[in-house]
């Protein structure tokens, strides 16, 4: 039979169990327990009066996600979904279904949030369904927008953010946000960063858990080496930017989930939209600023680490006046190192 759980990060309590063979993980809605008591309750009743159908019409969305958590315990961005679906029928989930649940879940979001993180776990779940032999493989497609809206900071924003972070008890927070800003790395090769591939006085550094699997040599520009000089980890083993209480962040969270409260509070101390400016706008903010300032696509390109074409949406966003405006507020991304190509990694995941 089927018991209440509860769930990290969610306040409602859950139908968890076997019913009739049917594997159920259903959210109740509530997080009163004699009201989740009483849905539990009609769960259960809905389960044993239902007539028998086809095995991939009684699979519902919430058990093909509890068999897929037993194999993957720690995948990521499911709680949503499960709160979404829930007792939906996979055999419904079809990509007038996704896109419904894309404008529900992620109204705002990119077309790569998108497809992170929903249309990959989603596919994740039911293809391992699919495996099992309990539904049939999905056919879902992610339609990408003709027109994405590019989020990114002005330099007085910036600068007000950081005047808030700096202030924050962690120290590393503030020199971390520098180098979003002012290297446009991902927050999980920001967060793995050694200290032993900072070189300060060479004013280089070597990210080598990429994206997409290269080493990639970034030129430290003035202001981030400024910034980080009195950081204790440099030049020592274990990542450079860690938390208040010395220890590393975790990197299997969602992207900039480490920061994400302090910084919303830096966002909302400069009277800006915490929902609009997420730890992510780093990386637009960087692109945007670093070729309304050089105008090198090549650079762009190598020292974002794209792989892809996604680096031309910021060809047409930055003016040279912009790139003028964030050169006057000390970023300067004009000097570089020669080419900061990597050497790529075939066994970095």
């Amino acid at each position: 039979m089927l018991k209440l759980v509860k769930r990290p990060k969610s306040p409602f309590y859950y139908a968890r169990g076997t019913i009739n063979g049917q594997r159920v993980e259903e959210s109740t809605g509530t997080d009163n327990l004699r009201e989740a008591r009483r849905k539990l309750q009609d769960i259960e009743r809905r389960i044993l009066s239902a007539d028998p159908v086809s095995e991939e019409a009684e699979l519902t969305f919430a058990a093909a996600l509890a068999i897929y958590r037993e194999t993957k315990p720690k995948a990521r961005f499911l709680d949503p979904l499960l709160s979404h679906f829930g007792a939906r029928a996979v055999s419904e989930i079809n990509n007038a279904a996704m896109r419904e649940a894309a404008k529900k879940l992620y109204p705002d979001a990119s077309d790569e949030t998108i497809r992170r993180q929903l249309y990959t776990p989603v596919k994740a779940i039911l293809n391992h369904a699919a495996d099992e032999e309990l539904c049939a493989p999905p056919r879902l497609k992610i339609k990408v927008q003709a027109n994405r809206r590019t989020v990114f900071f002005k330099p007085e924003e910036v600068d007000a953010v950081l005047l808030s972070l700096n202030a924050n008890p962690n120290a590393y927070l503030g020199p971390l946000v520098t180098f979003l800003i002012g290297q446009g790395s991902r927050m999980k090769e920001t967060l793995t960063l050694d200290g032993r591939d900072v070189h300060l006085d060479d004013r280089l550094a070597i990210l080598r858990l990429t994206k997409n699997g290269e080493e990639r040599r970034v030129s430290l520009i003035p202001r981030v080496v400024a910034a980080m000089s009195n950081l204790p980890t440099i030049g020592e083993p274990g990542p450079v930017f860690r938390r208040l209480d010395g220890h590393p962040f975790k990197t299997d969270e969602a992207a900039g989930g480490q920061i994400k409260s302090a910084f919303r509070t830096a966002v909302k101390s400069a009277h800006l939209d915490e929902r609009r400016y997420t730890p992510h706008v780093c990386r637009h903010t960087w692109a945007t600023w670093f070729y309304a300032q050089t105008n090198d696509v090549r650079r762009l390109q190598v020292e974002g680490g794209w792989l892809s074409n996604e680096w031309q949406r910021y060809t047409k966003i930055g003016t040279p006046d912009l790139g003028r405006r964030v050169k006057r507020f000390g970023w300067d991304f004009s000097q570089k190192l020669g080419e900061n190509l990597g050497e790529r990694k075939a066994d970095v995941i």
